[in-house]
């Protein structure tokens, strides 16, 4: 078993086991978490993975694979530093979507190579699954009545000057991680061993 089969292999398999047991332990059940930035990305990320191992040719596309890292890595340092004390803590799914897929997911970008070199224009591109995000957070669930589902986000919460110096710190913090990603990624450029 080689490194790219077997990180990929735990990312899918945390992201399962992590849906799983709030599936089987939650009293509000799986679904209305899909409305979370942590579970889109973590699912984005599970998904992407399982296409890599089923036709390999996926690892070309290293933009791609560069938003999927920055995503649940972003999910993970928000909850980490922001949000633990408004959850239930590390239970095991959020100790698996939260710490050990983000790790694994940088550890994936660093150790096993791109099959392309990422353009320098690609952290802003990967802005627009967090702008679509934000849109619907406080457009739609605001609009209907649901308040968005981070307390950062909702204008009740912290006022609409705060959403959006929230807004602007988020989106400082997506760039300057999708860059260090670059520059991360940029160490090592060998064609990723495919079996």
């Amino acid at each position: 078993m080689n490194l790219r089969f077997a990180l990929r292999i735990a990312i899918i398999g945390a992201v399962t086991v992590a849906l799983l047991a709030v599936g089987l332990t939650s009293h509000r059940g799986l679904w209305w978490r899909l409305v979370t930035f942590t579970y889109q990305a973590n699912l984005l990320a599970a998904g992407y993975y399982l296409w890599t191992l089923v036709a390999p040719r996926a690892d070309a596309r290293a933009g791609l694979r560069g938003a999927v890292v920055l995503y649940v890595v972003i999910a993970g340092l928000v909850w980490n530093l922001f949000l633990t004390g408004y959850s239930m803590g590390y239970t095991v799914a959020n100790l698996l979507l939260h710490v050990v897929v983000p790790v694994l997911a940088v550890c994936d970008w660093v150790l096993v190579g791109r099959g392309s070199r990422v353009p320098w224009w690609q952290p802003v591109a990967w802005l627009a699954f967090p702008a679509v995000y934000l849109i619907v957070a406080l457009l739609i669930l605001n609009g209907l009545g649901r308040r968005a589902p981070y307390y950062f986000l909702d204008p009740g919460s912290v006022g609409t000057a705060g959403v959006a110096r929230n807004v602007a710190a988020l989106a400082a913090l997506v760039l300057a991680l999708g860059y260090t990603l670059l520059i991360v990624g940029g160490v090592k450029r060998s064609r990723p061993s495919i079996r």
